[in-house]
């Protein structure tokens, strides 16, 4: 819900206090939120990102993408939204933008070597992501380029903030593998 529509208060002052008015108001009131929450519901459906159920259904179909039984609607949305968004020619520029869209802008680190490699890291809060992210790149990368694509694992610098009587109660796949909260 938008807002919650007041019609009483479109009414000037002096009918407000005929009780025909004020019923007849609260009457239609119902039905002018009801209009006003579907107006709501349009609104985010023009847009992959705050798409309900149905409308990411409807996308699904139209670009033939098929969500997986564990699929939530936020990873409906993130797959449609990838295949939405692939388009060539790219340049770099366009690259950083396509995976800002599917990682978020700290989700991911990315360059590309005059050598001819594009190195891509998607960060382990989006390692959810990374089978799109292999996907999009697999179709745009030039033949003439190699790609290296990988998790971007936690680092001893991230460490720091954990005491070592912290770091002893994971294992060393947990400590590499999943996200930590900073040591806070």
């Amino acid at each position: 819900m938008i807002r919650e529509v007041d019609l009483l208060s479109y009414i000037p002052d002096f009918l407000r206090e005929y009780m025909e008015m004020s019923v007849i108001q609260k009457v239609i009131q119902p039905e002018i939120q009801i209009m006003e929450d579907e107006t709501d519901v349009l609104f985010n459906n023009q847009f992959i990102n705050s798409s309900d159920e149905r409308n990411i259904k409807r996308y699904e179909t139209m670009i033939r993408v098929y969500p997986q039984s564990g699929d939530t609607l936020e990873d409906r949305r993130f797959k449609v939204l990838s295949k939405w968004n692939r388009m060539i020619p790219y340049t770099r520029a366009t690259l950083r933008k396509k995976l800002s869209m599917l990682c978020g802008d700290d989700g991911f680190f990315m360059e590309i070597k005059p050598q001819k490699i594009i190195i891509v890291r998607v960060a382990l809060k989006r390692k959810r992501s990374f089978s799109e992210v292999a996907a999009l790149l697999e179709e745009f990368t030039p033949c003439n380029m190699v790609l290296d694509l990988d998790l971007l694992y936690n680092q001893q610098g991230l460490l720091k903030h954990y005491t070592h009587g912290q770091l002893a109660a994971w294992t060393h796949g947990h400590i590499r593998n999943e996200v930590l909260n900073n040591g806070k």
